[in-house]
């Protein structure tokens, strides 16, 4: 049991280290590497990898000597590690016909993500093996535990994910019209960067692995509570108040300033939370009281997975605040269901 759990851990873990290897390789046979050292591209592999699991780095950059956290990473590169880690599940499953060698499995491969962070670790870039643990846990065993079982979800989840599906859309869509109106914008940023025909690929995955946190931050500015990029920064339809920016070209659609009238965004939360109320009118206070609290757990968790820092410490804080995004989101929604909730009352009175 322990050999195949072991053995299925470490073809899970090739899943992604192969891709994020090819990657490393192809940049440093490209650019090549500050010291010639050929250990360069098996240690960015293994940033690669870990970053797609969600785990910080501390980064030091020479020779300014600038330092800081690294934790606004892409959500999009976790689909790869978890559809890595949902096979190496279901395989496991079906050699054993037992549900103790999955949890075998994922507590193999979080070792091995223990171990590689203890390997990788330099002066520059150093991930603390607790850290990678704390981490990678949680996300390895919850991919285990829902690839393994069938669930049937209750309407409360059905109609969270139907809410939330509709904002990350509504905000995939003015994002997308944001990048057509400052199209000009977005290509000088990339002639400025001038990444070449092979960074020009690498640079576009990248922009894509990001796009999640970017449909947080665009439903944080929608909603009114506005996003950072850096510290004693906000962007928001009444606030406008931006420093130093990365060099991305997405970055090309951020707002040029305060838009008042896009407020009128955040009628589409108050629209959602009415909605749920009509949806629930049948099915008694208990689905909608369930649905509300979830939705309220749920604007943290967004919120927490949306921001972060990029190293420098004017970038420390990038993405929507952990407290006034979910505080303000979660008002405009309980404001729809009281809307239909409490007008039938006092028209009644």
């Amino acid at each position: 049991m322990f050999v195949i759990a072991l053995t299925q851990s470490i073809r899970s873990v090739l899943f992604t280290l192969i891709p994020a290897g090819i990657i490393t390789f192809l940049a440093w046979a490209i650019a090549g590497s500050a010291y010639a050292s050929t250990t360069d591209p098996f240690r960015g592999a293994t940033w690669i990898f870990l970053g797609a699991h969600a785990v910080p780095f501390h980064i030091h950059i020479p020779p300014s000597g600038v330092e800081g956290w690294f934790t606004y990473l892409p959500l999009g590169a976790m689909a790869l590690p978890a559809i890595g880690i949902a096979n190496g599940a279901r395989k496991t499953l079906d050699r054993t016909n037992s549900d103790i060698s999955v949890w075998l499995f994922s507590t193999c491969y979080v070792a091995l993500i223990t171990l590689l962070s203890l390997l990788s670790s330099n002066y520059d870039i150093y991930i603390s093996w607790y850290w990678a643990l704390l981490f990678s846990t949680p996300f390895v065993f919850a991919v285990s535990f829902f690839s393994i079982n069938q669930f049937r979800f209750t309407q409360s989840i059905v109609y969270l994910v139907k809410i939330w599906s509709v904002l990350l859309g509504f905000a995939a869509i003015a994002m997308g019209i944001s990048l057509l109106i400052n199209l000009r914008t977005v290509h000088q940023l990339t002639t400025v960067l001038q990444p070449g025909f092979i960074g020009g690929i690498l640079l576009l995955l990248l922009t894509i692995l990001y796009i999640p946190n970017f449909l947080i931050s665009t439903v944080a500015y929608l909603t009114g509570a506005g996003f950072a990029i850096g510290r004693d920064t906000l962007i928001s339809p009444l606030t406008f108040e931006l420093g130093k920016i990365p060099a991305l070209p997405i970055l090309g659609a951020l707002p040029t300033g305060r838009h008042p009238l896009y407020l009128v965004a955040a009628l589409l939360v108050v629209a959602l939370g009415a909605l749920l109320a009509i949806w629930t009118i049948d099915k008694g206070h208990l689905v909608l009281r369930q649905t509300i609290a979830l939705f309220i757990i749920s604007t943290f968790v967004v919120a927490y997975l949306g921001s972060g820092s990029l190293i420098t410490y004017e970038l420390g804080t990038v993405g929507p605040s952990l407290w006034k995004f979910p505080l303000l989101i979660s008002a405009e929604f309980l404001l729809g269901v009281g809307l239909v909730r409490l007008l039938p009352l006092i028209g009644r009175k």
